[in-house]
């Protein structure tokens, strides 16, 4: 029997960025889906119920650390990476708090990697 592959929801308001994550993502053999918005992404995480949640920090409406306790209150294994290019001690305990890896943006991808291989 074939393992599905690890489905991942990547969530940035930068359309372009999470189209790149995705298919980078996708030719590592991930399955993944793109929001553009925490409104977007929470009722998709909940529907499709992901491995892992890969999320800006600042999105329109709320925080990617406020999306991952949203859908943590549903999901409790998923896995959640925060990126954000503000690397401030608040936006990075923000990350940690919800429970999420934290990378700093531009994303290092063999960082990513690593993040999701374990």
């Amino acid at each position: 029997m074939e393992k599905r592959p690890t489905t991942v929801l990547v969530v940035d308001d930068n359309q372009d960025l999470a189209e790149n994550i995705a298919e980078i993502l996708t030719l590592h053999g991930f399955a993944t889906v793109i929001a553009t918005s925490a409104e977007e992404a929470l009722p998709k995480a909940l529907a499709a119920r992901f491995d892992l949640l890969v999320t800006d920090f600042r999105l329109p409406g709320m925080t990617g650390a406020e999306l991952v306790r949203r859908v943590r209150e549903t999901l409790q294994t998923i896995r959640a990476v925060v990126m954000s290019a503000y690397t401030d001690d608040n936006t990075i305990a923000a990350a940690r708090a919800a429970g999420a890896t934290f990378l700093p943006k531009p994303v290092d991808l063999s960082a990513l990697s690593q993040v999701l291989a374990a």
